[in-house]
């Protein structure tokens, strides 16, 4: 389905992810594009959740591995992450992802808050802006987790990384 269809419907679009198993969604709006063979370069001292940059067509633009960010664990072995290069409060950024699938319309009433995890949890409720279910084919459903990436880093990681970077 066409943006602008999708959009006159009043559906949201979003591109869909794995991480860990499991299916995330970012806004396709806030996609600028996806790098599958990017080389990232290690930045010394950078927190655990920053691998390092890119060099994205003579722009330096940090990279946020979203398994540490989310404590869920190193990728296995045979996985090949996927850079989504996203637009955070203005900002240039990429994020690494396990995979990319597809690119869905939801409609913004199939989209269900997010629940109370506690205080404690791996990925913090501040970072989700909803959930929603997907058909499966066993009859079952599962879910979607729809990020939020405003709210993905703190305005003060945003400008470490940038610093990091500079």
């Amino acid at each position: 389905m066409a943006s602008t269809e999708a959009s006159s419907q009043g559906l949201q679009q979003v591109l869909c992810f794995a991480l860990a198993g499991e299916a995330y969604a970012l806004p396709i709006l806030k996609v600028r594009e996806i790098q599958a063979q990017a080389t990232i370069t290690r930045i010394p001292k950078a927190p655990p959740y920053m691998p390092g940059v890119i060099n994205l067509r003579g722009a330096i633009v940090p990279i946020l591995e979203l398994r540490h960010r989310f404590s869920l664990g190193e990728a296995p072995e045979d996985t090949r992450p996927v850079i989504v290069i996203v637009e955070v409060q203005g900002r240039t950024l990429g994020i690494r992802v396990d995979s990319v699938s597809d690119v869905l319309d939801l409609d913004p009433n199939a989209i269900r808050p997010a629940p109370e995890l506690g205080t404690q949890s791996a990925l913090g409720r501040e970072f989700i802006a909803g959930l929603a279910s997907l058909p499966g084919a066993t009859g079952t459903d599962s879910m979607l987790i729809l990020l939020d990436l405003d709210r993905l880093l703190s305005d003060g990681e945003l400008m470490a990384l940038e610093s990091a970077t500079a």
